[in-house]
């Protein structure tokens, strides 16, 4: 192996790109750990060394020529002027006398105090003589020397850290000289990776103040604390708030050194701002021209005649308002609850509270047909509706960080299943109908909003043999369903019953289907589409359904979907 690639540097004459190449590779290369490598590196280093003086002319030659150009270049003997034009071998040079060395590194412990004395001082230094102090430290002779090379790389990469944001300034010219944003991964220390990245996020910094960027408008905000009835604030769109939320979010997870660069009381009082979830700016508007909408349509009742007004959709006018209206009451029955119980108890809660929604929200399935169509509609409605809350405030508080792919993955499960509710609506009696349909909306829409948990719970929480029991237990309600199934078609009392064991088997297996290969999902969604296309085709020549054959045939596709899911995954958990 060639010092070159000991050294892990091209070929070069430049002695002061060795000597840096060499404290590089030395700050990995422990003696006591390594001492062959060590004795490998260190000859590496000096045949470097050696080549590149070589490199250079002789200083007596150089003189030489200077003083008498023209006898040189008057000289008649090719074989004289060969001689005079060619450099003579450098010998290595001779160390500097001790007294010289001392005085050297002296001079430069006074240059790195001064440098961070202009750092730590109660007042920030100018610019302008923070990069003067910086440069007459890079300067010194005495990093010639490889240990003062070494200490004052280590010296300085600490007090660029500690001093941020005083020091910004100097990053870039410290990452530069040192060529640190040019070293190897496997050669970097950790305060040489923590110096480019702050490197990397002033860079960000400098993106963020100009106008052009996304974020530009929320970074000058964050230079101030928020104004709690700012109109820009309320009424902005689109809303800066979100813009605000989403710039913090970026800086404390991708950029996290440039929360140095904000004030901390600042970033506090936005924190609580955004903590208490401000009206947003398009509910903001329809509350501020709620009145207006009203104070027209209260206007033109009272003078127009009521043909004119039987002509005019003066309706309209209403909608901006009763939007105001259900926005409001979301806020103040919905949002400001779960905010006042994620901070004084949602967090401790137990795995019936964030998981007891689920049951709940099916549970309203069979009690929407044992209820009496007069108290079934109200009943499931407000059911259903403290379900979703519940499911809502528990995602939010424990599953924040799941996107909303999973709940877009989770609604799609459910549209075999409502085609075949749709279909086959015309089979169940009238009455329990209305309830039945909120019920089995509230507990598709609960168990998608609240998917992360539900995720979380089933792969992270459980182990595989309560999981294998709980699929085993799928396949027993899957065989139950299909044979209620079966003798509700002779018994008509049974029907819904049997409708509704097959609605809860499909909503008890979307979470553990969530784990099937991508090609085996796909491949069950289009055969159940398939054979729904080729049941709808079947009856096209008398243009109706046969509700019948629906409620059998889908019935049977839905209950074997659910069969060959729980088969897949037992084999993959016995396997496993």
């Amino acid at each position: 192996m060639s010092p070159w690639d000991i050294l892990a540097l091209e070929p070069t004459g430049d002695q002061l790109a060795i000597r840096r190449a060499y404290a590089r590779r030395l700050k990995v290369t422990n003696p006591e750990d390594d001492p062959d490598g060590f004795q490998a590196l260190r000859q590496a280093y000096e045949e470097a060394l050696l080549h590149a003086r070589r490199q250079g002319p002789d200083s007596e030659v150089t003189a030489e020529k200077a003083a008498e150009p023209e006898a040189v270049g008057n000289n008649t003997e090719p074989e004289v002027a060969e001689k005079a034009a060619e450099p003579e071998p450098e010998p290595p040079a001779e160390p500097p006398p001790q007294t010289d060395l001392d005085a050297a590194i002296a001079r430069h412990v006074a240059l790195c105090n001064h440098l961070g004395g202009l750092l730590s001082a109660p007042a920030p230094a100018d610019p302008a003589a923070l990069k003067d102090a910086l440069a007459a430290v890079l300067a010194s002779p005495a990093l010639a020397h490889i240990d003062v090379q070494n200490r004052t790389e280590d010296w300085l990469a600490r007090l660029l850290l500690s001093t941020a944001p005083r020091s910004d300034a100097l990053v870039s010219p410290a990452i530069t000289h040192f060529r640190w944003d040019e070293a190897k991964a496997g050669l970097q220390t950790p305060l040489m990776a923590a110096v480019r990245k702050r490197g990397r996020d002033l860079a960000f910094l400098d993106k963020l103040r100009d106008r052009t960027h996304a974020y530009a408008t929320a970074y000058r905000l964050l230079q101030a604390p928020p104004a709690r009835f700012s109109p820009r604030l309320r009424l902005t769109v689109p809303d800066l708030t979100k813009d605000v939320r989403g710039l913090i979010t970026l800086i404390r997870h991708d950029y996290p050194s440039l929360q140095a660069n904000f004030d901390a009381d600042v970033l506090t009082a936005w924190d609580r701002y955004l903590a208490e979830e401000p009206v947003g700016a398009p509910l903001a508007w329809l509350l501020v021209t709620a009145p207006l909408f009203l104070l027209v349509y209260a206007g033109l009742q009272v003078g127009l005649p009521t043909a004119t007004l039987a002509e005019w959709p003066t309706g309209f006018l209403l909608v901006g308002p009763l939007l105001a209206a259900a926005g409001l009451a979301y806020r103040l029955g919905v949002q400001m609850p779960a905010r006042w119980l994620r901070q004084r108890w949602a967090r401790d809660a137990g795995l019936a509270a964030r998981l007891g929604w689920a049951p709940f929200s099916m549970a309203l399935i069979p009690l929407s047909l044992a209820l009496p169509p007069s108290i079934g509609i109200p009943a499931t409605a407000a059911a259903a509706t403290l379900a979703l809350w519940w499911a809502g405030l528990f995602q939010r508080t424990y599953a924040n960080d799941t996107n909303s792919q999973a709940v877009r993955i989770l609604l799609a499960n459910s549209i075999p299943l409502v085609f075949w509710l749709f279909w086959i609506g015309p089979l169940l009696p009238p009455a329990p109908m209305p309830a039945f349909t909120v019920a089995v909306t509230g507990a598709l829409l609960a168990t998608s909003i609240g998917g992360g948990l539900l995720s979380r719970w089933w792969y992270a929480e459980i182990g595989p043999a309560h999981r294998r029991r709980a699929l085993r237990g799928l396949q027993v309600a899957a065989f139950a369903a299909l044979g209620l199934l079966s003798i509700a078609d002779s018994a008509a009392e049974l029907l819904p019953w049997a409708v509704a064991a097959v609605t809860l088997v499909q909503i008890l297996e979307r979470v553990p289907s969530l784990a099937l290969p991508a090609k085996l999902a796909k491949m069950r969604y289009y055969v159940l589409w398939g054979l729904g296309v080729v049941l709808r085709v079947a009856h096209t020549g008398t243009m109706t359904v046969d509700t019948r054959d629906v409620l059998q045939i889908g019935g049977l596709m839905l209950l074997a979907s659910v069969l060959t899911m729980t088969i897949h995954q037992l084999r993959q958990t016995r396997t496993a």
